[in-house]
């Protein structure tokens, strides 16, 4: 093998990502586990105080933005889904999101159009070609995981539209908010409720 062969299975070495290999599966269920059973109810209890909602939209970003960077086999997808978490955290930062219910809903449909994304190509990264593995298995656990968060920022999409469209209390801040609905999501995802 020559050196310029050496330099070149080198540099597709070096390119090949972590989600090919499926260990980005292990990862994406890692931050979602996080995201879904650690920070959003340490965020809706109050501990990160007043930067409750900047802790879960960071936590989001960077869950969304490492499945979409680990896909980057798919380059259209991961940039399209990727303008669209940039352009969603930019709404949030410059407090779009909390000004009326435009905001709240273009937030909620921006975020069902990532969380939906990313189930798609998790989906693509289970079903493709090879062996079923480890990882592939966690892989269907994101599935459902994204499920129950899409769900979620469907009922939130709901609620913004209609404020009547839950019964029970749905007022305090946008964390509480966005926790019991991820609550209800999974309650009923899983038939427990």
């Amino acid at each position: 093998m020559t050196d310029e062969e050496k330099k070149r299975r080198l540099r597709v070495l070096m390119r090949s990502d972590l989600w090919l290999r499926d260990e980005g599966l292990t990862a994406l269920l890692g931050a979602l586990l996080l995201r879904i059973f650690i920070v959003t109810p340490l965020a809706a209890g109050g501990v990160f105080g007043r930067y409750g909602p900047l802790v879960l939209d960071l936590w989001l970003a960077f869950t969304l933005l490492s499945g979409v960077l680990a896909i980057g086999w798919r380059r259209k997808a991961a940039q399209v889904v990727g303008l669209a978490a940039v352009l969603l955290f930019a709404l949030r930062l410059l407090g779009f999101a909390g000004n009326g219910s435009l905001g709240l809903v273009v937030d909620a449909v921006l975020t069902l159009f990532m969380l939906s994304a990313l189930g798609l190509m998790v989906l693509w990264q289970i079903f493709r070609e090879g062996p079923i593995t480890r990882a592939r298995v966690q892989g269907s656990i994101v599935i459902y995981l994204l499920l129950g968060l899409i769900w979620a920022e469907a009922y939130t999409l709901a609620a913004n539209l209609d404020s009547e469209a839950f019964g029970g209390n749905l007022s305090g801040a946008g964390n509480m908010i966005s926790a019991r609905l991820t609550y209800f999501s999974f309650v009923t995802l899983t038939t427990v409720g």
